[in-house]
């Protein structure tokens, strides 16, 4: 499996010899292991246990080897300088449920793990594809880090993309799983081809990565014409493959902030599912393909990272050929916000991680260590850490998209602190050098003007609350579509002389780019449909509504679910934080490097501030802040406090 990245690496500078279960397989490569010493069969010196642990020297590592055998698992342990390594398998893999735990044995001694791992090391224990023979050795993170020793994990992040890139990345998805329960994403896979055959998912696992990883080879996904022909390859299990691969991408690993750094920039991962693997470069290029065909998966929650890997990818490439883009020619700060961008919302036990699991790639990409205010500290309160950061990039790159959370949930620190937890993808870098953090971090300085107050606002909901579903209308939809069209919608369509329906075309425009906006019925016929609604259970005729439709409803009620203002001038504006309180003396504004508007409340001779807007509608959603807007506006300093 790891040949051809094997080839690669070898020829470069970071060389490494193949595990030792390879050797066996790899006659064909004959020649080139004889001509490389590293081949060489080695007596290995004597290693002492590294387990109870001791001390890490700077250049040191822990690695772990899985014992042969049918009972519980038995590791041992060995610490060593990792430039003496000469192959190890480095696991990228979640955690799981903290409280689901197993044990292990390592060095003779009981130790605990979470269930995940556990099923991880028992897996490779059966030796799938030669992975996991008794001389293998592996380095897991919840195994090779004292996690006890709060100093030592703060040593041992910074070094993490040293680590996967000295060893054979494995990623670790879990076992083969039951595909979901009848939702409306299987209702999408049905209509893409009439299935006659049903297959296991284990079956469905096995020809999905087989097929990824010949493609190309024995086989094309498209034409002459560049005509997608994909399901012509699987045939009637077309349906299975689709929910196959949604149902793999939907694992917990493509939310998590750690598994970024491991799985990015020429380490050349591959992906298990219980004994199945495919390289996940392979498994992106399907994706891709399979998603240019069906627009719907764009919906899973993994694609957002399928997505911010290949965006880092592109960064690493524009470092390497010196592109416009070139992560060396930015400083510091500028390189940090942009890996924030690319990232997006992603999941960690630790709050502190959302920031430190970045710090590898920031290194990597700069070819330089991090300031002394980015090095990791786990004795800092998670909420002082993101204070620290916020007026670090601040300082060094003015950017006020950095304000633009879909929430915030700090504590005792400024407003103008972002929540990195919630932090929201973004358009390329604004450099703004009016921005600046005051000595004592308290007080963010902008500048710009008044954009006036709003004659109505209606408070934002939580969207499952009302939420459509096949069966039933929740009895909250219809009545917050009216409260929308009686307070925002007509009253914005009379100031500005359209009617309603060209109000609502122009407020909803943006999702005709995802949903087809004809269909049985359009948007504005299922927004009056469910106005008129009173809720409660669906009638028999009403739950054969197509797809389409379904999808309309849906996607109605999670864009008014937001908080919305209504200007003097007709412009709609839906407040971004969703957990924002809207009062009605806020006053919006728009700052100098800011591309949205802002709500801010005064505070004495200060403001604090609220959240950053979206022009849904009316005339400012085609305003650009630029020079020209500038000209003639009454521009002001703003302390934000």
């Amino acid at each position: 499996m790891l040949v051809d990245s094997l080839a690669r690496r070898l020829s470069s500078k970071h060389r490494k010899s193949i595990p030792v279960a390879k050797k066996q397989g790899l006659e064909e490569h004959d020649e080139q292991a004889e001509a490389d010493e590293e081949f060489e069969n080695f007596e290995e010196p004597y290693r002492a246990p590294a387990y109870p642990y001791r001390q890490l020297d700077e250049t040191e590592v822990r690695l772990l080897r899985i014992l042969p055998g049918t009972g519980p698992i038995e590791c041992i342990i060995h610490q060593m300088p990792l430039a003496e390594v000469i192959c190890f398998y480095a696991l990228s893999y979640v955690w799981g449920d903290a409280t689901e735990k197993e044990t292990i044995i390592l060095e003779g001694q009981p130790f605990h793990i979470t269930k995940n791992l556990y099923e991880a090391l028992y897996q490779f224990r059966q030796r799938p594809y030669d992975i996991g023979h008794p001389k293998d050795y592996f380095w897991v993170d919840a195994i090779c880090i004292n996690q006890e020793d709060v100093d030592e994990r703060s040593r041992q992040v910074s070094r993490m993309m040293d680590i996967y890139h000295a060893g054979h990345v494995v990623i670790w998805l879990g076992h083969v799983k039951e595909l979901p329960a009848e939702n409306l994403f299987k209702k999408l896979i049905r209509k893409t081809r009439s299935s006659r055959v049903q297959i296991s998912p284990d079956k469905a696992v096995e020809m999905l990565f087989k097929k990824t990883q010949s493609m190309w080879v024995d086989w094309e996904p498209v034409d002459d014409d560049d005509n997608v022909i994909i399901d012509a390859e699987f045939g009637d299990a077309y349906n299975a493959i689709i929910g196959t691969i949604m149902s793999i991408i939907k694992r917990p690993w493509f939310q998590r902030v750690w598994t970024i750094q491991e799985a990015c920039l020429d380490t050349y991962p591959t992906i298990y599912v219980g004994r199945h693997s495919v390289h996940l470069k392979n498994l992106m290029d399907i994706w891709k393909i399979l998603a240019l065909e069906h627009r719907f998966l764009f919906f899973s929650s993994g694609s957002a990272r399928m997505v911010s890997l290949h965006r880092i990818d592109l960064l690493y490439k524009s470092s390497l050929f010196n592109w416009d883009d070139n992560p060396k020619k930015m400083n510091i700060g500028e390189v940090f916000i942009t890996l924030l961008r690319v990232t997006g919302k992603k999941s960690s036990t630790d709050p502190r991680d959302q920031l430190y699991g970045l710090l590898g790639l920031l290194k990597y990409l700069k070819e330089e260590e991090p300031p002394e205010e980015l090095m990791p500290d786990y004795r800092l309160p998670y909420q002082d850490v993101y204070w620290n950061y916020a007026a670090f990039l601040f300082n060094s790159v003015g950017d006020l998209k950095l304000l633009d959370c879909e929430r915030n949930e700090l504590q005792h620190v400024p407003s103008w602190v972002p929540d990195f937890r919630y932090i929201s993808h973004g358009p390329d870098l604004i450099r703004e050098e009016s921005v600046h953090v005051s000595d004592d971090k308290r007080t963010l300085h902008v500048r710009g003007c008044v954009l006036g107050t709003f004659s109505d606002v209606i408070t934002g909901c939580v969207a499952r609350k009302i939420w459509p579903t096949a069966k039933t209308i929740p009895t909250g939809l219809p009545a917050r579509l009216r409260d929308f069209e009686e307070r925002i919608l007509k009253p914005s369509a009379a100031i500005r002389g359209i009617t309603t329906e060209e109000a609502f075309d122009d407020l909803i425009n943006n999702l005709t780019r995802i949903i087809d906006a004809e269909g049985v019925e359009t948007f504005y016929e299922v927004f009056r449909r469910l106005i008129k609604s009173t809720g409660g259970k669906r009638p028999w005729y009403a739950k054969k509504r197509t797809t389409n439709v379904r999808l309309k409803e849906e996607a109605l009620a999670d864009q008014l679910s937001a908080a919305f203002l209504l200007l003097d001038d007709g412009t709609i504006l839906g407040v971004r934080r969703e957990d924002a309180e809207v009062r009605p003396s806020d006053i919006v504004c728009a700052f100098k490097g800011a591309s949205n508007p802002s709500l801010v409340r005064a505070s004495g001779e200060s403001y604090t501030f609220v959240g950053q807007c979206d022009a849904k509608a009316g005339p400012l959603k085609q305003q650009q802040f630029d020079d020209d807007f500038w000209a003639d506006k009454d521009i002001q300093d703003f302390r934000l406090i």
